[in-house]
């Protein structure tokens, strides 16, 4: 019988980059902003990053159609790191996949991105 994922996981950790008009930054550096804080906040060394979650949908005007422009911001170089678009949905969408994998058992602590330039990353790790 399937138990779900209650319990199971939890968000260790949150960043968000500084909110405003801030045209002298890019996406990426939105990216790395919200990812450094969201590391400190969890208290954890970017080389426990065992994969990560990423979400985008306007490929032309943020990260590309790939993960790889993401991966490279955050210098996440040797883990896998998905890219998941579903719209308005892609957040959310970004969050489950990485909550999921660490759930299975995939991965112990991963750091989803969860949504284009707004850059609210969040690490998930066993609860």
């Amino acid at each position: 019988m399937a138990t779900g994922i209650k319990d199971k996981v939890a968000i260790i950790g949150m960043g968000c980059s500084r909110f405003g008009e801030r045209w002298d930054v890019g996406t990426e550096g939105l990216l790395a902003e919200a990812f450094d804080e969201a590391l400190a906040d969890a208290g954890i060394e970017r080389s426990r990053i065992d994969a990560a979650w990423t979400g985008s949908c306007f490929d032309r005007i943020n990260v590309g159609i790939s993960a790889i422009p993401a991966a490279t911001a955050l210098r996440l170089d040797g883990i896998p790191v998905s890219r998941v678009e579903n719209m308005c949905a892609t957040g959310t969408e970004a969050l489950r996949g990485a909550a999921y994998a660490v759930a299975s058992g995939l991965t112990h602590n991963l750091g989803g991105v969860p949504y284009l330039g707004v850059a609210a990353v969040a690490v998930i790790g066993l609860h």
